[in-house]
């Protein structure tokens, strides 16, 4: 029990008012007043709070001091009680409550009882692809016979949904066992494979056309939430113009907001670039990464990784009759963050990647400089993009993106910014321009959705009508892009800049729940080593998932 009193001067000065109106009725239940005449009012020179064990001294005495000393009433009883339960409250205490047992006002003291309940039971309901006792492991803050703090039972139900196909929601009811709470933890969970097959038409110059990626993913292996991805993609009508093999293993730890990536690359193509070279470029990469989720802030969803890349690349030049190898192998340390700010209607996302080489480690200088004229292995670049997408009246949106690399020296090809494509400037072919540095921006905007004008309606007869919409999201959209590249210490007569400009319309829609298409038309307005200006291109994506 804790005793709260006030001091010896006050208490003597009440004591005296108390002496002086003996007649004053007892009160019973925090003396609650009758509903008529005035307030029946009493001393209070101490609070007694029982069962008050979760919650620090000095923090019940801030709540119920105020309302202490001469002349009070039932309603400072009451304020006391609410005062004391909401400090409970503020901890994130939910479950205790406070009451005012009948008594005897006019003794001086209060007494108020705490009732701290506790988790009797936790059960997990609902889960079919799940494991029921890991699940039930993970909740630490609603284990059975603690009393729950609400502010780590949500940090706990925020890390238990960081699982894809999976949603936790705790339900609280009175126990079955009195002064105790059970908690439920309802599960709605999918089965935690997926898989997409996309075909388009991202052609990078002197290849056929088509692109065809199959992709499969399993989310929980060993019931621990590890995710293994695997993916293929070729160009179906010609294989060597593009056939890559990609996987990854990404691993949970004990720590909730630790994950290790693995990942590895393999590719076997064939690009032909400017003046008749053919450069074949079969070569391989494995990597790992850091994953960190970092504490969110408002809308602040955000999260830090870093790692290393092992990168072999085995390259053949070949002009007229004649070849030569450039292979190189290097090793770059990345780190990147990401973020995105979500709120009503606007959604705001950045991302940043610094990339360095490490010098000694992989291919000798002169294997870069035949790779690349002046280019080293102790490399820096900055990469980095920021777009924001926004609800306007009628159902409009307005997107926009900005991205851009900046380097210290030379890149060798797999490391320089690649400008033209569906994802940067289109109506260009796929990586059409290479550069060491450069930006590219994007603004677009996007129609109403239509989809719901697209439901129709059947006369079922004897029943009601029945509504059918095969149609999720169908939006008509008008974009322009633009981007600027160049390069560094360019060779005697090589093209070190490039401008690249396009504008155009399209369409993109889901239906069906799981199938995608965008469609669109883009005008180039500069001519490029393949493209030329003023000849629109059409581009296209179509893909299922699930």
């Amino acid at each position: 029990m804790l005793l709260l009193g006030v001091s010896s001067a006050a208490a003597e000065a009440k004591a005296t008012s108390r002496a002086a109106d003996p007649a004053k009725p007892a009160a019973a239940d925090g003396a609650k007043p009758a509903a008529s005449g005035p307030a029946v009012r009493f001393d209070i020179d101490e609070f007694r709070v029982e069962g008050a064990d979760h919650l620090p001294q000095i923090e019940v005495e801030a709540a119920v001091y105020p309302f202490m000393g001469p002349g009070r009433t039932a309603d400072d009883v009451e304020k006391a009680r609410a005062a004391l339960e909401k400090a409970y409250h503020d901890r994130g205490l939910q479950t205790v409550g406070v009451a005012v047992p009948q008594q005897d006002a006019q003794r001086g003291f209060i007494v108020l009882k705490v009732t701290e309940n506790k988790v009797g039971r936790l059960r997990v309901k609902g889960s079919r692809y799940f494991d029921l006792g890991k699940i039930k492991g993970s909740a630490t803050s609603l284990k059975e016979g603690t009393l729950p703090n609400f502010n780590e039972v949500t940090k706990d139900i925020v890390a238990l949904n960081r699982w894809p196909d999976r949603r936790v929601t705790p339900a609280l009811r009175a126990g079955v066992t009195p002064g105790t709470v059970d908690v439920d933890l309802n599960v709605e969970d999918t089965y935690p494979l997926h898989g997409s097959v996309e075909l388009n038409n991202r052609q990078s110059p002197s290849t056929t056309p088509q692109r065809l990626s199959l992709s499969a993913r399993y989310d929980n292996l060993w019931q621990l939430g590890h995710s293994a991805t695997f993916t293929f993609q070729t160009a179906p009508l010609n294989p060597k113009d593009a056939t890559v093999f990609s996987g990854s293993y990404m691993a949970r730890t004990d720590y909730d907001w630790l994950n290790v990536l693995i990942y590895g690359l393999k590719s076997d193509s064939s690009v032909a670039t400017v003046g008749g070279a053919n450069v074949v470029g079969p070569g391989h990469v494995i990597g790992f990464r850091n994953v960190i989720t970092l504490p969110p802030k408002g809308e602040l969803f955000h999260t830090l990784s870093f790692g290393a890349d092992y990168k072999d690349f085995q390259q053949t030049l070949s002009l007229a009759s004649n070849s030569f190898d450039s292979p190189v192998r290097y090793v770059p340390l990345v780190a990147a963050y990401t973020a995105s700010f979500q709120g009503e209607g606007r959604l705001t996302q950045l991302n940043a990647t610094i990339t360095t080489g490490l010098r000694g480690i992989g291919s000798d200088p002169n294997q870069f400089d035949v790779k690349r004229y002046k280019a080293t292995a102790s490399f820096i670049s900055l990469r980095g993009d920021v777009s924001h997408t926004h609800d306007l009246p009628g159902g409009l949106q307005v997107f926009g993106k900005v991205q851009g690399q900046a380097a210290d020296q030379p890149l060798v090809s797999s490391e320089q910014l690649s400008l033209g494509g569906q994802d940067t400037v289109r109506g260009y072919l796929e990586s059409e321009v290479l550069g060491d540095y450069g930006v590219a921006g994007t603004l677009e905007l996007r129609s109403p959705n239509i989809a719901p004008y697209m439901e129709q309606t059947y006369d079922v007869p004897g029943r009601q009508p029945v509504k059918l919409n095969i149609f999720n999201d169908w939006r008509f959209f008008a974009f322009a892009d633009a981007g600027y590249a160049r390069i560094h210490d360019p060779l005697p007569d090589q093209q070190y800049q490039f401008d690249l400009a396009s504008y155009g319309v399209g369409i993109r829609m889901k239906t069906l729940d799981h199938l995608n298409a965008i469609v669109f038309v883009g005008m180039p307005l500069t001519t490029q080593q393949v493209t030329v200006s003023n000849h629109p291109r059409v581009s296209f994506r179509v893909w299922g998932e699930f």
